[in-house]
């Protein structure tokens, strides 16, 4: 087993130690999985782990509870089961890009094994990214990303950095037969900063044209790719020759069984394959028919098949059911919340529930963010889990205020959202709902993460 980089995301060759055991996340599939490779998925995971089965933000698939010396055997079975997995620095693509005619496996493993030869990963920040779009219906323009490139015919276009691909800065375009040679010259350059230095993010180096001459044969630098509006991943999609539905993990998480319940019945129907994708989404694909009928087991196994779903607006990691870090049982707090926040839960906002300070489920700013802290949990609005607290309270005093807050959105008037009807409330009536008493006279710094368990929140 390869050592965890600090700061890296845990993979097959290094996975991470949680609370619950050892962490593996598999690098994104480079062509679906069949339903009997989703089986061997689910066994693997009850053989090798305690058989919770996760599909992260980003898309990719992670196994929990593993042995310390699991990932070893969990990999040879994952291989036999034929799953294709390219490890290395990870690469995101629209994962059922082979049913949109393209072969996006040699490029994978090329770019991979160029890399590994040019031995620059160890000096590239432990969490670089990289993103390849092949126009697909699914593309991942969405993610946030260290290097793109984007194949659009026998040409492909070269970005830096961005949240998403209409923020990268584009500098130009190189034959398709190239852009594997431009790749390795600029993340050989980049490599040259240490492996601090990012091309997204606060302090990214996109914009530096050090890091752009690095490819001299660049053209069209001011013409960017054509980039697809992104879709939801829930719910039907269009674009390939076969139907394609979406549908999504609860909080990102699924328990083995369901899963093998679902092989089988896509087995049964016919189901060309499933294929993990950002929204913690499983792509099913087949016809019309198999697709249809999987979706229906799907939907009684407890999967998320409507983009309507309450649970698609709550993100929740594992929380202290399985984390070491975890202060609040996160995702049993999101389902008992997902029950009751109809009116709350109608997409405009996500509410968050994080373990501990480092929002793994949800890194982005969210409207309402309940977080664990060491003396309960903590609320912060319009921020981070990392960012101050409005104040700390038992997590169950909160849970229950959500109700509250969701009891005022409901009396909204008719057609506006519920993240309108939150904005328009005075923070001291927030805090007021959130708590169930009228809000005090105390400042609005952000209480101490250390504040005693019973601190009542300040307006």
């Amino acid at each position: 087993m390869d050592t965890f980089r600090r700061n890296a995301c845990p993979s097959l060759a290094a996975p991470m130690r949680t609370g619950d055991g050892w962490l593996a996340r598999l690098p994104p599939l480079v062509a679906p999985m069949t339903p009997a490779m989703l089986a061997a998925l689910a066994s693997a995971a009850s053989r090798h782990g305690n058989g919770i089965v996760e599909i992260s933000k980003r898309g990719n698939l992670q196994l929990r509870g593993l042995a310390e010396t699991g990932a070893a055997p969990l990999a040879a079975d994952l291989a036999e089961a034929g799953l294709d997995l390219a490890e290395g620095i990870p690469v995101s693509l629209d994962p059922l890009a082979a049913l949109a005619g393209i072969d996006a496996a040699p490029i994978v493993h090329d770019l991979h094994r160029r890399i590994d030869e040019a031995g620059v990963a160890a000096s590239l920040a432990p969490k670089f990214t990289i993103v390849l779009d092949f126009g697909s219906p699914l593309a991942p323009q969405g993610l946030s990303a260290d290097f793109r490139l984007a194949f659009r015919g026998d040409r492909v276009a070269i970005g830096l950095g961005g949240d998403d691909a209409r923020d990268a800065n584009w500098i130009g375009w190189i034959a398709a037969a190239e852009a594997i040679d431009a790749a390795l010259a600029i993340l050989g350059t980049l490599a040259a900063h240490g492996p601090g230095a990012r091309l997204r993010g606060p302090g990214g180096l996109a914009g530096d044209p050090v890091i752009a001459a690095a490819v001299a044969d660049l053209s069209d630098a001011a013409v960017p790719p054509e980039i697809n509006a992104a879709g939801a991943a829930i719910g039907p999609i269009t674009g390939y020759e076969v139907a394609v539905q979406g549908i999504a993990f609860p909080f990102g998480q699924s328990d083995a069984e369901a899963l093998r319940e679902l092989a089988e019945a896509a087995s049964r129907t016919g189901l060309i394959g499933f294929a993990p994708a950002p929204e913690r989404a499983l792509l099913l694909a087949g016809d019309n028919e198999a697709v249809a009928a999987t979706l229906s087991v799907a939907a009684r196994l407890g999967f998320i098949t409507a983009p309507s779903d309450p649970r698609r607006f709550i993100a929740a990691c594992i929380g202290s059911a399985g984390c070491a870090s975890g202060r609040i049982p996160a995702r049993r707090m999101a389902e008992a919340a997902a029950g009751g926040l109809a009116p709350l839960l109608d997409g405009s906002f996500t509410l968050h529930l994080s373990g501990c300070a480092k929002g793994c489920a949800h890194p982005e700013p969210a409207k309402i963010t309940l977080v664990g802290v060491d003396n309960g949990a903590g609320l912060v609005l319009d921020g981070r889990a990392r960012d101050a607290t409005a104040g700390i309270a038992p997590a169950s005093v909160l849970l229950g205020g959500f109700g509250r807050l969701a009891a005022m959105a409901a009396a909204r008037p008719p057609g506006t959202t519920a993240r309108a009807a939150v904005d328009s409330m005075e923070r001291a009536g927030i805090l007021g709902a959130m708590t169930g008493e009228a809000a005090g006279d105390d400042d609005d710094r952000g209480e101490s993460r250390n504040a005693p368990r019973d601190a009542r929140l300040s307006a």
